[in-house]
């Protein structure tokens, strides 16, 4: 038997240190200073999601200063903001289901409280696929703005596409695989099964077209098949032009959208 996960508005002005107080210790480590932001949004409260009194997550409602009386939200599962703080990486591995059943139970609390505020509109962003998504399936919000993508591939049934040039490119000793070419660089961490980068941070390239970069990329998945035959799946992570078009020449294909989502408040 599922034990019930319970929710609980807290409105007070230390609300968040206090859930950050938790976090930080399950993960033993001490909390930082939390230096107040002149320029962060106004906190309209925060909804907690608990299990037997074990902290599961939280959702910041705050408000939108993109827009007039709207809201945001923003949701921490502690359990993955825990891995963090203790690898210094986000975890790679996929949202397990009290994720997705906790996500939607904070966004609907969190409608809830910000309707009874007299907002209008409810905005977040996320994965399509992801507990953001499927909040807003639940809630029936809608999904605009498609703002990244992930793209995965299997290195094992991976084919280089017809007509790909080779990238004579070096390998760096780094901790990550790191291959490199005059011109460019991409560096992928390897957690087990599955290799994932975020293409804001580890591909960087000058003056490089999507179909110079294409190569590179394909080199990656390549090594990976070769030096790491236990990996299963690659994810990219992307918001860049340049990469978006160079990943379906290296023969990836989009898993994810990301998208922004909103949900109109109507009164109660």
């Amino acid at each position: 038997m599922t034990l019930e996960m319970s929710l609980e508005w807290i409105s007070q002005p230390d609300a968040e240190e206090r859930l950050y107080q938790e976090l930080y210790a399950r993960a033993g480590q001490p909390l930082p200073s939390l230096d107040d932001d002149e320029n962060r949004p106004r906190t309209i409260g925060n909804v907690a999601a608990r299990r037997e009194g074990t902290l599961l997550g939280w959702a910041w409602l705050y408000e939108d200063p993109d827009g007039e009386h709207a809201a945001r939200v923003q949701a921490l599962y502690v359990p993955r903001e825990a891995h963090r703080l203790e690898t210094g990486r986000y975890s790679p591995l996929p949202p397990p289901a009290e994720e997705f059943e906790m996500v939607t139970g904070l966004y609907r609390r969190a409608a809830q409280e910000a309707r009874a505020a007299s907002y209008r509109t409810l905005r977040w962003s996320g994965p399509d696929t992801g507990p953001d998504g499927q909040a807003a399936t639940a809630l029936n919000a809608y999904g605009h703005g498609e703002y990244a993508r992930t793209w995965s591939t299997n290195p094992a049934t991976w084919q280089p596409p017809v007509g790909l040039p080779d990238a004579p490119a070096r390998r760096l000793p780094e901790p990550d695989l790191t291959l490199a070419t005059a011109d460019a660089e991409i560096s992928a961490a390897i957690e087990g099964h599955l290799a994932h980068l975020n293409a804001g941070k580890a591909i960087r390239y000058q003056r490089t077209e999507p179909r110079t970069l294409a190569p590179l990329i394909a080199q990656l998945v390549t090594h990976l098949r070769h030096d790491h035959p236990t990996v299963t799946e690659l994810n990219i992570w992307e918001f860049d032009d340049t990469v978006r078009q160079a990943l379906p020449l290296a023969g990836l294909s989009i898993t994810e959208r990301h998208m922004a989502y909103e949900l109109p408040l109507t009164p109660s």
